[in-house]
């Protein structure tokens, strides 16, 4: 067994499970891409890592700099690992949406985390993003950026592409992924289609979000969700929304059932935004002529950091989640 140098050099290479329980029957083979098997929890060490590795490169990032970064939990653990392993420091915008277990998690990984409102306008200065630039501006750390930063999406041209083309050795038909920074979908797209045009790439996104929405060019107005992680009320930088051809809107309902039933089925315990993916990745199947197609779905993260919400039954009954009871 080889050893590694560092934990960053175990970023990525997540598994790739073929789901045979849940969403049977449908005719097409639904893929999992395992990211929640990443050191730090989720897709987003990918990023981080980049992310600082480029800065310093470039000269953005000196040493006994502080980081700061707007994020809805998990871009910032994967950062909190990379600071600890090159001695920045870190701060976390959050909105007060995101489970306790992330905020618990971040503290606990030596973060600062500030926590501002959450349904703010984009435009608004306490909307968590602006809240982080103008704490950077001031401060004069460096700022992140996922939304924005092009290192995100070279992070997933480079790795995530790469994988998911190895792993199913070319025969990848779809990819369905969510967009919180868009930087999964645009990486992993350019890659993907430079070797095999006829590649569909599909947004799954939770209702509320105004993402699916833009792409269809329909009126967009955003609304509050459950869902942590992706979708939004802008559309990111990152997000290269002409190059999608589907997307699929999801309920919270839809989604969080969706999370549960892959444990119940698949042995899968993951957080709410993959619950919406493969919820979509269900409907892109349902209305796919033929059989035998390979989808792709993206899982983000796992379910361990959302024990006091979509696995709480205090905090669904308090929403008036019910769980479906003929789901897939």
């Amino acid at each position: 067994m080889q050893v590694l140098q560092s934990i960053a050099e175990a970023i990525g290479h997540t598994p790739m499970v073929k789901l045979n329980r849940f969403g049977a029957g449908l005719g097409h083979n639904i893929l999992a891409k395992c990211e929640f098997l990443n050191p730090g929890g989720s897709i987003k060490d990918r990023i981080a890592w980049h992310m600082v590795t480029e800065a310093e490169k470039e000269g953005r990032l000196k040493p006994g700099d502080t980081i700061i970064e707007a994020t809805a939990g998990n871009t910032g653990v994967g950062l909190a690992m990379a600071a600890a392993l090159k001695g920045y420091k870190l701060t976390t915008v959050m909105s007060a949406k995101v489970s306790q277990d992330k905020v618990n998690l971040l503290k606990a990984l030596g973060a600062k985390v500030v926590i501002v409102p959450s349904g703010k306008a984009v435009d608004h200065p306490e909307h968590f993003i602006n809240k982080a630039r103008s704490m950077a501006q001031t401060s004069g750390a460096w700022l992140a950026d996922q939304f924005n930063n092009a290192d995100n999406v070279e992070a997933h041209y480079q790795t995530t592409g790469p994988e998911i083309w190895e792993q199913t050795e070319g025969t990848v038909d779809v990819l369905i992924a969510g967009a919180g920074t868009g930087g999964t979908l645009s990486g992993a797209d350019r890659y993907l289609k430079e070797r095999k045009a006829s590649i569909k790439i599909v947004l799954a996104d939770p209702a509320g979000s105004v993402q699916a929405d833009t792409f269809y060019h329909r009126d967009k107005k955003s609304a509050s969700y459950l869902v942590e992680g992706i979708g939004g009320d802008f559309i990111p930088q990152n997000l290269h929304l002409a190059n999608l051809d589907a997307a699929i809107k999801i309920s919270d309902s839809e989604a969080i059932d969706t999370a549960h039933k892959l444990m119940e089925k698949e042995a899968l315990f993951v957080g709410s935004s993959s619950g919406c993916i493969i919820a979509a990745a269900v409907k892109y199947c349902a209305e796919m002529e033929g059989s035998g197609k390979n989808i792709v779905a993206v899982l983000p993260d796992g379910g361990r950091a959302y024990m006091s919400t979509i696995y709480d039954d205090k905090w669904l009954a308090e929403r008036n989640m019910h769980l479906l009871e003929n789901a897939n």
